[in-house]
C-alpha cells in the first residue's frame, strides 16, 4: 500500500489523485458496497488511505483493463481474477462444434 501523509482526504482530493471527476467517485460507492468511505455528521466524506487503495483497484479494473461495473464486481468478488461472464457459453459452443466435427467424419466427409 502507498503511503499517504494523511488520515483522511476529501473527495476532491481523491480525485484530483486519480484524475477523475467526484461524480465518479460518488457513483461507484452505489455500486460496490465495499467502498465506504465514512462522513462526518454535515455527510461530507472523508476517504482513508484504505478506501483510496479500494479506488486505485477499481481505477485499473475498469478504467485501464476496461471491465463494465459487472465485470469489475465479478473480479472483486473472485478475489481480484477477472473472469469472462461468456465462459460457459464459450464452453458450451466448444462442446457443439466438437460434436459437429465427429458427426462430420462419421459420415465420411
Amino acid at each position: 500500500m502507498e503511503q499517504f501523509s494523511k488520515q483522511y482526504y476529501s473527495i476532491s482530493e481523491v480525485a484530483e489523485i486519480f484524475k477523475v471527476k467526484t461524480s465518479k467517485l460518488r457513483y461507484w460507492e452505489t455500486q460496490f458496497p465495499h467502498l465506504m468511505p465514512k462522513r462526518r455528521s454535515s455527510g461530507i466524506r472523508k476517504y482513508t488511505p484504505e478506501d483510496i487503495e479500494k479506488i486505485k483497484v477499481l481505477i485499473q479494473l475498469i478504467d485501464e483493463k476496461g471491465l463494465t461495473i459487472e465485470g469489475a464486481k465479478q473480479a472483486i468478488n473472485h478475489r481480484g481474477e477477472a473472469k469472462n461472464i461468456n465462459t460457459p457459453l464459450i464452453n458450451q459452443l466448444t462442446e457443439i462444434r466438437q460434436f459437429l466435427q465427429g458427426l462430420r467424419e462419421d459420415l465420411g466427409e
